[in-house]
């Protein structure tokens, strides 16, 4: 059996670094998500009831919507979701952070993905704009996803996308 340096077994650390918290689920598993906004996790761990399929908001963020008219918003919100389908799946560890009750009482929370924020990382990219829960914004989806990117970033500049609180 291998021993880390704290003298334990590597499924022993690892069960302690998937602790819960009152604020935080540690070792999610990724179900699907809705769109890039809105995710389906497991949370190990926790009775089905109250651990399986939950619906997780993520938070800071508001990226395009796929039931829209607007065919350059709902062109974006395919290739956000795909990417972050693709991503999660590909993940070796989700964390859940800062879980909280949105104003419509669905779970927010913040989305640490192999310990990088998902929200960061989305407005790095230009698939969404960051967002309180307040009056959504007027975007202009049909421009280039780097475009959107730079104008969310002028806009935004006291976003600071290094952190992962």
């Amino acid at each position: 059996m291998l021993l880390s340096p704290l003298g334990q077994s590597h499924s022993q650390e690892k069960a302690t670094l998937c602790e819960h918290s009152e604020s935080s689920f540690q070792c999610v598993k990724y179900i699907r998500n809705y769109d890039a906004d809105t995710l389906t996790v497991n949370v190990p761990g926790l009775h089905p009831l109250l651990g399986e399929k939950i619906s997780i908001r993520v938070n800071g963020i508001d990226t395009p919507e796929l039931r829209t008219k607007n065919k350059c918003e709902k062109e974006k919100a395919k290739i956000a979701k795909l990417w972050v389908e693709r991503t999660l799946k590909k993940a070796k560890r989700i964390d859940l952070k800062n879980i909280q009750r949105g104003k419509y009482f669905r779970i927010v929370a913040d989305v640490i993905v192999d310990g990088r924020n998902l929200t960061d990382i989305l407005l790095e990219k230009g698939m969404g704009y960051p967002y309180d829960g307040g009056t959504k914004k007027k975007v202009n989806w049909c421009l280039s996803l780097s475009e959107l990117s730079a104008e969310f970033n002028k806009q935004f500049p006291q976003r600071n996308t290094a952190s992962q609180k």
